[in-house]
């Protein structure tokens, strides 16, 4: 199937990896893919239009965009359909959600919206250990952050597809659960669908057939970033059924509140797996996204399809860099987000979730730090894991903290957003374009909108002191100093280190 671009026509596509080379235009030269690569963000088989058109398919798709055409090809090519007369962006991402991810009307847990939230991976990698986890928690009291949702990261179990915590680490779980709660923390553990060979549960899970298999009855092992290891197959009932009974008994057992899914990508899985339910790869995610969906504190980073669904989808991790897949790619993917649906979405840790790319705490770049901390401040959610408090002067901590305190001014709105969210099926972070059309705003990906009430407008590059801002006419906007513009006014603002400039619309 071959689509023409229409002129001024701007398309967004359900890839969130994607998202800093959309939108999509007659300009663009680019091969897509909803069925190969390693799946690590979040997916949906759906584009949107500036023209008020949107394509969907029932299954994945690749696509390449050449000579002002769009053409599909495999599986999903079968099924895909256009559809028009919606208008404009808005109008083509509601009538597509509305036809094909309607909004399941619950929410994540609003906490996820209401506070930071805090991540142990790059402070203690796999070293959690419940002294080191403690010593964590209470240097975020310490510093003068408030209390959210903790995340536990990978090295708590005693091994992949044991959910059992490593008693030389972690001797009284119990007690550690019960000392953060009275921090006021709500914690969430680190969960995978990975079992590894060496696992005592191993040899039961495989002959109960609960595990992904080749064709001659062997169990699948895959190569992943821990290593090599068998997958759990979820198109199973009774293999799902056991792995909700080890989260449920995590939370019986010692409190633990809700899970960070982590894994689960494409490249786990094979279209040619043997599975109990015929899934295919991306499938497989979907059931996976499934399961995490049934408890109220979850986070995924990669998920197939499931837009309107209430889970957190974080965005993949990103390098501590200005301009190398890094900060300058934390708007356009969030907006690709809401575009596919994943209305709870989360940026990825402030500095980059990517340690690997510096380590831990050394040689970051203060500047680049604020500059995150402030892009994400109005994006509905904020993950923290870098002890920043520990790493910078007292003035840098001061103005990141002063980001925090702005992301908590606005948790009000973000929750009321979130609850809207569930029912409308708007994003909760919006480019220009789908707030206001026909303005020109079809490739700004420097600013965005929290609702349809805050414009944030950061400092994206390293160095820089000012920037110019167009506002969207029809209203009265008043920007961070109190200062009143007329809609449509282009204002240059000074931009010292210390400031994020935003824009909060008054009429």
């Amino acid at each position: 199937m071959t689509i023409k671009i229409l002129d001024g026509e701007y398309w967004w596509f359900g890839n969130v990896i994607l998202g800093h080379k959309m939108p999509f235009s007659k300009d663009t030269e680019i091969c897509g893919s909803m069925t190969k690569g390693n799946g690590t963000d979040q997916y949906t088989p759906t584009a949107i239009s500036t023209k008020g058109r949107y394509i969907h398919a029932d299954a994945e798709f690749d696509y390449e965009i050449k000579n002002g055409e769009i053409t599909f090809s495999d599986r999903g090519a079968q099924s895909i359909k256009l559809y028009e007369g919606f208008g404009d962006l808005r109008g083509a991402y509601l009538a597509a959600m509305k036809a094909h991810f309607p909004f399941c009307g619950k929410t994540p847990d609003l906490l996820f919206l209401q506070k930071p939230q805090y991540n142990t991976w790059i402070e203690l990698n796999v070293n959690q250990t419940q002294d080191e986890i403690l010593a964590y928690a209470r240097s975020i009291i310490d510093s003068g952050l408030p209390a959210g949702v903790l995340m536990i990261d990978n090295g708590w179990q005693e091994n992949f597809g044991t959910f059992e915590f490593n008693a030389r680490k972690i001797p009284d779980p119990k007690y550690m659960m019960d000392e953060l709660h009275k921090m006021g923390f709500k914690v969430m553990l680190w969960v995978t669908p990975i079992v590894a060979s060496a696992n005592k549960r191993f040899m039961e899970l495989w002959k109960k057939g609960y595990l992904i298999t080749e064709k001659n009855g062997d169990p699948c092992i895959r190569h992943w970033w821990d290593g090599f290891s068998a997958v759990l197959d979820f198109s199973n009932p009774d293999a799902e059924k056991w792995y909700c009974d080890q989260l449920d008994s995590l939370i019986e057992r010692y409190g633990v509140d809700g899970f960070k899914l982590d894994a689960g990508d494409y490249s786990f899985y094979k279209d040619e797996d043997v599975t109990y339910g015929n899934a295919t790869a991306r499938e497989q995610t979907k059931l996976f996204n499934l399961i995490g969906e049934k408890y109220a504190f979850n986070e995924f980073r990669a998920a197939w399809n499931c837009g309107g669904r209430a889970i957190v989808a974080r965005l993949q991790d990103k390098v501590h860099s200005w301009d190398n897949c890094g900060l300058n790619m934390l708007i356009p993917h969030t907006i690709t987000q809401g575009l596919a649906g994943y209305a709870y979405c989360c940026p990825d840790m402030l500095g980059g979730g990517g340690e690997s790319s510096i380590g831990r705490g050394k040689n970051l770049d203060s500047e680049l730090f604020i500059r995150w901390a402030q892009a994400t401040s109005l994006m509905g959610m904020m993950q923290i894991s870098y002890g920043f408090w520990r790493y910078f002067d007292k003035d840098t901590v001061k103005i990141i903290l002063d980001a925090v305190k702005l992301h908590e001014s606005v948790c009000d709105y973000c929750t009321e957003l979130a609850k809207k969210a569930s029912v409308t099926g708007e994003p909760i972070v919006r480019c220009l374009e789908y707030q206001f059309p026909g303005q020109g705003y079809e490739t700004c990906t420097d600013m965005y909108m929290l609702g349809d009430r805050y414009l944030s407008a950061p400092i994206l590059g390293k160095g820089m002191t000012e920037r110019t801002v167009r506002l969207p006419e029809g209203c009265k906007w008043k920007n961070d100093k109190g200062e009143i513009f007329e809609g449509g006014t282009v204002v240059n603002e000074i931009v010292p280190i210390e400031r994020l400039v935003y824009y909060e619309r008054i009429q």
